[in-house]
C-alpha cells in the first residue's frame, strides 16, 4: 500500500512539475505564437514540434493511462494463457513446446514488464520497454507457427489477428510504438510462412488478406486514438493558458481601478478642503460681513466666485460618491426619514433657480406618505440630481413637476417630468452610464459631467429600488425613483406623543 501511494504521488509530482515548465515555457502575456507553432503537430508521427511540449504531453499522458496499460498487459498474459486450451486440437504436435512458450516465456515476461513499470525511476521515456508487451505474444505464435506442422501452422495466423488488434485498440501511449511492433510481428511472420515453415500460396494470399486489414485497421484505430488524446491535450492548456491569461488581466484591471479610486479619493480630499475655504471665504465677501468692500464689483466677484466652487465642490462630490459605489464602498448610514420634509428642503434650494431660468416648477403630494428607512443624504441626492437635470434641459417657459406617491404596487415612487428637450431612444440606456453625455463634447450647449443620473441609478440599487426613465424628444422627461414598500417605517412613536402633547 505504502508502495502505490507513494508510486501516485511521484506520478503526480512529475505532473506538476510538467505544468510549471509549460508555464515558465509559454509567457501568457502573448500566446498567438505558441497556438500557432508549439502546438502543432507533426501529421504521420503525431509528435508535437515542440519538443519540450512533447515531453509534457507525453509525461501527462503516461501518468494518466499507466493504470489502463499495465491492466491490459496483465490481462494480455491471461488471455494468452487461457487460449492454451486450443492448443491440444491445434498444434497436438508440439504441444508440449508451445505450453513452454505460453508459460514459461511469454506470459512471465509480461507479468514482468507489469511489474517493472512500478519501479520509482520507470517514467515515459520507458515506454518503449513497455511496446514489448505487445511483440511478445505476437512472436511467441510465430515461434509455434514455425514449429507447428499443418493444418496448425496455417491456423495460428487467427492469433495474430486477435494480438494485433487487442494491443493496438489498448494501447494508449505511443501510436508510433504500437505500429512499429505491428508491422514487426507481420515482417517476422512472412519470413516464417515463406522460409522457415511454409504454406501453400493460396493460404498464405487469405492469411496476409486478413492480417494486413486487421493491421491497418488497428493502426487507423490507435492514430485517431492518439490524435484525439493530443488534440484534448491542446484544448485544455490553451484553455488553462486563456484563463490565466484573463485572471493576470483582470488583476491588472482590479489594481489599476483601486488606484483610481485611490485617487480620486485623495483628490477629492485635497480639492475639497481649499474649495470650502474659497466657498466660505467669497461667501464673507459677498456678505460684505466685515463692512463694506468699497467698490460693489468685487461683492460680485465673490459671490460668482462662491456659486463657482460650490459648482466645482458638488462635481467633486458625485466623483466621490460615484467612485465609491463602482468600488461596493458606497455604504448607507440609514435612518428613519421623512421624505415630504426632504423634498422640501430639496425644493427650497431649486425655487430661486427655477425663476432665474424662466421654468416654472412645482411639487405635489398625491397619498399619505409614509416614513422610509433610507440614508438621507443619498435619499436628497436622488431629489437634487433629478431635479437638477429636469431644470438643466427645460427651456424657458417650460416646466417641471415633483411628483411624490403611492404606485399601483404599494411602493413609493418620487416622479420627476419636465418639458424638456428629452431623449433619443437610442441613448436612453447610455446616459446611466458614468461620464456619458448625449450631446458631442465639442458642441455641448449644457454643462455637466454625466454623472447624476449614473449615480442615481447606483443609490436606487443600493436602497433595493428601482430607477425608469421614459422621454420624447422636443416634449419631455419623465424619470421615477422607486423606494419598495420593504422601506416603510412607522412614524417615530416619541415624536407622534410630543406632537400630540402640544
Amino acid at each position: 500500500m505504502a508502495e502505490r501511494i507513494n508510486q501516485a504521488s511521484g506520478h503526480r509530482d512529475r505532473e506538476e512539475r510538467a505544468s510549471e515548465l509549460l508555464d515558465a515555457k509559454l509567457d501568457v502575456t502573448d500566446l498567438t505564437g505558441y497556438r500557432t507553432a508549439d502546438f502543432e503537430m507533426n501529421p504521420l508521427t503525431l509528435r508535437f514540434r515542440n519538443a519540450e511540449i512533447e515531453n509534457i504531453y507525453s509525461a501527462r499522458n503516461f501518468d494518466r493511462q499507466i493504470g489502463l496499460t499495465r491492466f491490459s498487459i496483465a490481462m494480455g498474459a491471461a488471455i494468452f494463457a487461457v487460449y492454451a486450451a486450443l492448443d491440444p486440437y491445434i498444434v497436438p504436435d508440439i504441444l508440449y513446446q508451445a505450453w513452454f512458450i505460453r508459460f514459461g516465456i511469454a506470459c512471465p515476461m509480461l507479468l514482468g514488464l507489469t511489474a517493472l513499470s512500478y519501479a520509482p525511476w520507470f517514467t515515459y521515456k520507458h515506454q518503449g520497454i513497455l511496446s514489448l508487451s505487445m511483440a511478445i505474444p505476437g512472436l511467441a505464435v510465430v515461434a509455434m507457427i514455425a514449429l507447428a506442422a499443418p493444418p496448425g501452422s496455417y491456423l495460428y495466423y487467427g492469433g495474430l489477428i486477435i494480438i494485433i488488434g487487442y494491443s493496438n485498440c489498448l494501447w494508449r501511449l505511443s501510436y508510433v510504438y504500437s505500429s512499429v511492433v505491428s508491422l514487426l510481428t507481420l515482417a517476422c511472420y512472412e519470413v516464417v510462412v515463406l522460409a522457415v515453415n511454409p504454406v501453400p500460396s493460396d493460404i498464405l494470399i487469405n492469411n496476409n488478406a486478413f492480417l494486413a486489414f486487421a493491421i491497418g485497421v488497428s493502426i487507423f484505430i490507435n492514430y485517431i486514438q492518439e490524435y484525439q488524446l493530443r488534440r484534448s491535450f491542446v484544448d485544455n492548456e490553451q484553455l488553462r493558458l486563456e484563463r490565466m491569461r484573463s485572471d493576470r488581466l483582470l488583476s491588472r484591471s482590479e489594481a489599476a481601478n483601486r488606484s483610481k479610486n485611490d485617487f480620486l479619493a485623495i483628490m477629492s480630499h485635497e480639492l475639497r478642503t481649499p474649495l470650502n475655504a474659497i466657498i466660505g471665504f467669497s461667501e464673507i465677501i459677498a456678505n460684505q460681513m466685515f463692512g463694506p468692500v468699497g467698490q460693489s464689483k468685487y461683492a460680485d466677484y465673490a459671490s460668482d466666485i462662491r456659486s463657482s466652487g460650490a459648482h466645482l465642490l458638488s462635481i467633486i462630490n458625485d466623483i466621490l460618491d460615484i467612485s465609491k459605489a463602482e468600488a461596493g464602498k458606497l455604504q448607507l448610514e440609514e435612518e428613519p426619514i421623512d421624505p415630504i420634509e426632504s423634498l422640501n428642503r430639496a425644493m427650497r434650494m431649486f425655487r430661486q433657480r427655477a425663476s432665474e431660468l424662466g421654468v416654472d416648477l412645482s411639487f405635489r403630494v398625491r397619498d399619505d406618505i409614509p416614513w422610509i428607512i433610507a440614508d438621507p443624504r443619498l435619499f436628497n441626492q436622488v431629489a437634487i440630481n433629478l431635479t437638477s437635470n429636469a431644470l438643466k434641459f427645460t427651456p424657458e417657459g417650460g416646466h417641471v413637476w415633483i411628483d411624490i406617491g403611492i404606485d399601483g404596487a404599494g411602493d413609493l415612487a418620487l416622479t420627476v417630468k419636465d418639458t424638456g428637450i428629452g431623449i433619443k431612444d437610442a441613448d436612453k440606456e447610455r446616459i446611466f452610464e458614468p461620464f456619458v453625455q448625449v450631446e458631442n463634447a465639442m458642441s455641448r450647449s449644457y454643462q455637466g459631467t454625466g454623472l447624476g443620473l449614473p449615480l442615481v441609478r447606483k443609490i436606487m440599487t443600493l436602497h433595493g429600488g428601482s430607477i425608469e426613465l421614459e422621454s420624447v424628444v422636443d416634449q419631455g422627461t419623465m424619470v421615477t425613483a422607486t423606494f419598495p414598500k420593504s422601506r416603510f417605517v412607522a412614524r417615530n412613536p416619541e415624536d407622534e406623543l410630543r406632537w400630540s402633547a402640544l
